[in-house]
């Protein structure tokens, strides 16, 4: 999101919210707008004032000490967190934006009609619904990731990865602002995911969880995408990039099967 330099993916279909060339692909992902910010950030440098206020995260991932490393069901009680965080965020937008649509929750063709945003851009329904959604999301995970293991967690960070060494480094806050400014040509490449654990050196990942959110059929279990042409990793898999730089604990994060009010 955000909205965010890489934000949803399925957020957005296709491009930053409100910004021109924007397509709405078949399957009314809400997180394509993390794709449009991926493959031009300067198209999103507008939305950088936008971002989630839980940046306590990425602070306290970096300035604690080291924790202890998450095991099997240490990761898999978080992913459950992070699955919740996703529900409420489901719920809570859809419910927020009750008589909007003719049901519950939008049609595939209510995901393509025009809307206004709170920042009065025309964008589709899907980007809105997207953007709103991975905002709660984070910031129910920042919230829970405070509580439950402050210190070992990092939201939307920013990363430059060498596919020959296999190094990475962290982009800092300030660094990114300021190649955002410059049109974020220094940003191309690099790689954004939701939430990040390690156990006190954010370089040391021991877990990724990315949010997506799709508009229509969304209860069915998201799907990583294709890097589309023109960027650093086309034709590549989302996940098999992430597993690449991240390491194996790589997972998507939607909302469960079951539709909760």
């Amino acid at each position: 999101m955000r909205v965010y330099g890489w934000l949803m993916w399925s957020v957005g279909l296709g491009a930053c919210a409100g910004v021109p060339g924007g397509g709405v692909p078949s399957r009314y992902g809400f997180d394509t707008v993390r794709g449009g910010c991926a493959r031009n950030p300067a198209l999103c440098a507008t939305l950088e004032g936008q971002r989630v206020p839980v940046a306590v995260g990425v602070v306290a991932g970096t300035a604690r000490a080291t924790l202890q490393s998450l095991d099997v069901a240490g990761l898999q009680a978080l992913k459950k967190e992070m699955e919740a965080c996703a529900d409420q965020a489901r719920t809570e937008v859809l419910v927020g934006h009750a008589g909007a649509f003719a049901g519950p929750m939008p049609t595939a063709k209510e995901c393509k009609e025009m809307t206004v945003d709170g920042r009065g851009r025309s964008v589709t329904w899907a980007i809105r619904l997207g953007v709103e959604m991975h905002e709660v999301a984070l910031r129910c995970a920042g919230e829970k990731l405070e509580r439950l293991r402050a210190g070992g967690y990092l939201l939307e960070p920013r990363y430059r990865f060498n596919r020959k060494t296999g190094e990475k480094s962290l982009v800092g806050e300030e660094e990114k602002a300021a190649l955002l400014r410059q049109g974020g040509e220094g940003l191309k490449g690099t790689l954004e995911p939701d939430v990040v654990l390690h156990a006190g050196d954010p370089l040391r990942v021991e877990a990724v969880f990315d949010f997506k959110f799709r508009c229509v059929n969304f209860t069915k279990s998201p799907d990583w995408r294709t890097y589309p042409s023109g960027h650093t990793y086309a034709g590549r898999n989302q996940g098999d990039v992430y597993q690449e730089a991240f390491g194996p604990r790589v997972d998507l994060i939607g909302p469960r099967s079951e539709w909760s009010w």
